[in-house]
């Protein structure tokens, strides 16, 4: 400096110390389902402040809520040493997950396969015998109602699932009645079932369950009913002995 009045110089010196800023490090991107409570990023060194889309500044606790990206800044140090990081936070949805519709059988009618989608997940619950394939065994489940689950984990890890109502119904139990005895004649008789309005198979029956013995021996008679509520199959046999009628003179 030059003092202007007496023309004299003098100086001082300031030691300005450039220092490296520190290196931060926001972490690397992350990605979750959005069925997760809540994330906290981490920082690295510890200390620094975060911001951007309610993200709690001092702890890096960012409660998910919907589905996007989200971008968050640290920021660590002070003044011209003050540096920031930025990481990106993936929000996926759930897959849409189907079981189908709720569904019925009759407890005698073998394997099922259940389809769910997307494809590719799997099955559990009574009366799952394959939980890729989606077999169902209404014998192995048991006369009742059994809740399925159907589950899948898409590309992005996240799992949802879906439900199916499977109800199994019992058979019917009809009666062909008592096994009779009847002499070989052209006398026909008229069978009766219960319940009613079941159908009649056997050698010489007619419409209506009416039988006409048709030669010596023993005819199984088959009385068929289906369950009008249920649609579920039974049946039951009577056992028609043919005798032949005694010699009278």
């Amino acid at each position: 400096y030059t003092d202007p009045s007496t023309s004299c110089t003098n100086t001082d010196t300031l030691l300005a110390i450039v220092l490296a800023p520190p290196v931060i490090d926001a972490g690397s991107d992350v990605s979750v389902c959005e069925d997760t409570t809540s994330v906290t990023m981490l920082g690295s060194p510890v200390g620094g402040l975060w911001s951007g889309n309610g993200i709690n500044g001092s702890t890096g606790l960012y409660a998910v809520s919907n589905v996007g990206n989200y971008t968050f800044t640290y920021t660590y140090g002070t003044g011209t040493c003050l540096v920031t990081d930025q990481v990106t936070l993936t929000v996926n949805a759930l897959p849409v997950v189907g079981a189908g519709s709720d569904v019925s059988y009759c407890v005698d009618a073998g394997l099922q396969t259940l389809v769910g989608s997307p494809l590719g997940g799997v099955w559990s619950g009574t009366g799952i015998t394959n939980v890729s394939s989606g077999l169902y065994d209404p014998q192995s489940a048991g006369v009742g109602v059994d809740t399925v689950v159907y589950s899948y984990v898409d590309g992005n890890s996240c799992e949802n699932s879906d439900t199916v109502l499977i109800t199994v119904n019992g058979l019917p139990t009809p009666s062909a009645g008592l096994d009779t005895n009847l002499c070989n004649q052209l006398i026909s008789v008229t069978l009766s079932g219960s319940p009613a309005n079941g159908t009649w198979s056997g050698s010489g029956i007619t419409l209506g369950g009416v039988y006409t013995p048709n030669g010596v021996g023993t005819t199984s008679l088959v009385y068929n009913y289906t369950d009008p509520s249920t649609s579920c199959t039974n049946t039951d046999t009577l056992l028609a002995i043919v005798l032949a009628p005694p010699v009278i003179d």
